[in-house]
């Protein structure tokens, strides 16, 4: 008998030391954000020494002009569900950092505000908010503007050359890196998102990078936007995952890793002026038909 419960224990210890070797092989490294935003800005230094970013000033006559179609290499749609790990581990090497690099007028150290965006042609084509754009381009309060820059998920760091193509009214900006012929990944584009369709967000809301979210298409409806004597309608796909500031640019995925919607701003409904309780905050997107549309005609203002 002291064999048996002896040989019984060996097979336990064995079984233990296996699950141990599986789990170290399936385990994700934990996301260091503070290493990540250092390394990323001291990057700038040596980038900025080989290749110029554009300039704020030319960024803002960019954003003003009204350009054409333009020609993309789009990847074909996925048609295979997946995982939302799949999805994750498909999205974030394609889903990018956009840094604005400025000098603020209280130290003599070089600062990074972080936004979202993703790739959408391999030559080096990103996806972002033209209010992401707009802020690098309107930099203020005694700051001053070094750079606009994107970096990927693998660390590197790319300059961004222009804007191509925007649209204020639809919040997005296209923009084109200094890739020197590299093929970077990209996001395949679907046609339209449906609501009830399966939803997931990568984003960096207040520097957690690649924060990942799942959960659904809420509304697809008409916004009112714009200043008080400007008000206009533009289209909106409210989704439930969740993103904060930080997130803007971002991609929406469907559960086929396609992109449906571009992360945007939230709004915050309160009970009344006399009791300001919040009861929901709405994830506001732009839907992946604008974008479309913004890419066949150039510029949607």
């Amino acid at each position: 008998m002291l064999g048996i419960k002896t040989l019984k224990k060996g097979i336990g210890m064995a079984t233990g030391i296996f699950l141990l070797a599986v789990g170290a092989t399936c385990a994700q490294t934990f996301t260091d954000d503070a290493r990540i935003s250092a390394k990323y800005q001291k990057s700038l230094d040596s980038l900025f020494l080989k290749v110029k970013s554009v300039t704020a000033d030319d960024v803002k006559t960019q954003l003003a002009e009204n350009t054409q179609a333009i020609s993309l290499n789009l990847l074909k749609t996925d048609k295979r569900e997946k995982t939302g790990n799949e999805i994750y581990e498909l999205a974030k090497p394609a889903t990018v950092t956009v840094g604005i690099a400025y000098l603020c007028p209280r130290c003599s150290n070089s600062h990074i505000s972080e936004s979202s965006g993703y790739v959408i042609d391999p030559s080096g084509i990103v996806v972002t908010n033209y209010h992401v754009a707009a802020m690098y381009a309107n930099i203020s309060d005694g700051n001053k503007p070094l750079g606009l820059t994107v970096r990927m998920a693998n660390g590197k760091v790319y300059a961004v050359k222009s804007v191509l193509a925007c649209s204020k009214t639809n919040d997005l900006a296209l923009i084109k890196l200094v890739t020197d012929g590299e093929k970077i990944p990209a996001l395949s584009l679907a046609q339209a998102g449906k609501v009830g369709d399966d939803v997931y967000v990568l984003g960096h809301p207040k520097g957690m990078h690649y924060f990942f979210s799942k959960g659904i298409v809420t509304n697809k409806y008409m916004e009112e936007a714009g200043e008080i004597n400007k008000k206009f309608f533009r289209e909106m796909m409210a989704i439930s995952a969740d993103y904060a500031t930080g997130s803007s640019g971002g991609p929406v995925t469907d559960s086929y890793g396609n992109v449906i919607g571009t992360v945007s701003n939230t709004k915050m409904f309160t009970h009344s002026e006399m009791n300001p309780s919040v009861q929901m905050v709405v994830k506001n997107t732009v839907p992946v038909e604008s974008l479309w549309k913004l890419i066949r005609s150039g510029s949607t203002q």
